[in-house]
């Protein structure tokens, strides 16, 4: 099973029921197939690439060691995302408490979309997407990342940020009404320069 293909719901089921069964071949897969959905997470956070690694390290680590803690989970990505952000927050805490740091807050780094943008639209279209994210607050900004770049369910969602997934939808929605409400303003302004021009 190749792990530069997406797989499926069922395939990263099927690993993880492999690896749950003590096939060790398949965490290897597993972990393959999720760091670099989870280093792109993790960025969003803030923190630095080393204590990332480390985060997502510890995430699995941790799997490995204890096997039944993963036996419930329906979406192994679900799973993973939420015990990463467990993880940094744990690590966030104690850094408040050795360095008096703030805490952390989710944004979404226009640089995860570079694989999807043509080079030369990319700056343009990086800073129109900070500019519409900064926007929104933190949480609304890891609710649409986890949406629309995780593409996961409200549900997955939900479970992610501790809510109900109604609220997670309602996030998401208010976070979209209040991109296209500044969207509608924007070019308003620009309409209404020219004209008076």
């Amino acid at each position: 099973m190749s792990t530069t293909a997406k797989l499926s719901l069922d395939d990263e089921q099927l690993l993880l029921n492999r690896f749950l069964k003590g096939n060790d071949k398949d965490f290897t897969l597993l972990y393959r197939h999720y760091v670099n959905q989870l280093m792109a997470y993790g960025i969003g956070w803030g923190i630095d690439r080393e204590t990332l690694k480390d985060a997502i390290q510890d995430v699995f680590y941790k799997l490995y060691c204890n096997r039944k803690a993963f036996e419930g989970a329906t979406n192994p990505k679900s799973y993973l995302i939420r015990a990463l952000k467990n993880r940094i927050i744990d690590l966030q805490k104690s850094n408040i408490k050795t360095t008096g740091l703030t805490e952390l807050e989710f944004s979404v780094v226009p640089t995860v979309l570079d694989s999807m943008i043509a080079e030369e639209e990319r700056e343009t279209i990086e800073q129109q997407i900070q500019q519409y994210l900064n926007l929104l607050t933190g949480r609304q900004r890891e609710a649409v990342y986890l949406r629309f770049i995780e593409e996961m369910e409200y549900e997955e969602i939900a479970e992610i940020l501790d809510m109900t997934a109604p609220a997670a939808r309602k996030l998401i929605c208010r976070a979209i009404a209040r991109i296209r409400t500044e969207e509608i303003s924007l070019v308003l302004f620009l309409c209404l320069s020219r004209i008076i021009k």
